[in-house]
């Protein structure tokens, strides 16, 4: 829950476990507890200040990764692409260098002012993978890079996303690959739900596929709207 308005600061007992502080001993933890602190803090992004926004820009740089899934979309000028939980807009900013329409959705307004500054002809919005406020029928690529294992309901984001695809768009979940079934990324039997959850969902067909980029692996689960929607509703 965000603070109540005219609230200038958050709670101690929020803010302090969010940097790694302890009062007695000062700073404490090191990159490796980042991850540990942001899965805490995912319920509340809506309400991230712009210090917290700064804080996450500083641990999730991936200046190897986004251009290679960028790629591996084959975004070119005719797409219409959208960036689901779109954060600084670090991936927006490669699309947009195919010249594709690009745009984002994010449920911080700290990160969507950040996203919106990086690429400035982006439509970003503040949003969700189950509130996409744009029309029905307009992508032709949906992403979703490194945030699917925090969706809430998975079921309505990907059953919105398929709304907002075109009759033959194209979406792209991309997780790092785990090794255990626990952890911030996808086991392979977790991404092997994900393309059956598709199929269920009316998606015409679904893929799970491996990218290798540097020595960290990723799995991208892909699916694609029917040709002709009408006929799956």
């Amino acid at each position: 829950m965000c603070p109540q308005s005219g609230s200038s600061r958050w709670p101690a007992t929020t803010i302090t476990p969010f940097l790694g502080l302890n009062s007695a001993t000062g700073l404490e933890g090191s990159r490796a507890d980042y991850p540990r602190l942001m899965a805490n803090k995912t319920d509340e992004v809506e309400c991230w200040s712009s210090f917290k926004v700064w804080l996450f820009s500083l641990f999730n740089r991936n200046p190897d990764s986004n251009p290679a899934l960028v790629d591996h979309a084959g975004l070119t000028a005719d797409d219409r692409f959208l960036d689901v939980g779109c954060g600084l807009g670090a991936v927006l900013e490669h699309a947009a260098a195919t010249n594709a329409e690009v745009a984002g959705v994010d449920p911080s307004p700290a990160m969507v002012e950040r996203a919106s500054q990086r690429v400035p002809h982006a439509k970003v919005k503040v949003g969700s993978a189950e509130n996409i406020s744009f029309p029905d029928d307009y992508f032709s690529v949906v992403a979703n890079v490194s945030s699917y294992h925090h969706w809430a309901k998975p079921d309505d984001g990907l059953a919105e996303i398929l709304r907002v695809l075109a009759p033959g768009g194209r979406l792209l979940i991309a997780e790092k690959r785990l090794r255990r079934k626990k952890g911030h990324g996808l086991h392979p039997d977790g991404a092997d739900q994900v393309a059956r959850t598709l199929n269920r969902l009316g998606y015409a067909r679904s893929d799970v596929d491996s990218l290798k980029v540097g020595r960290t692996e990723f799995l991208v689960v892909s699916g694609m709207a029917p040709a002709s929607k009408s006929s799956s509703t």
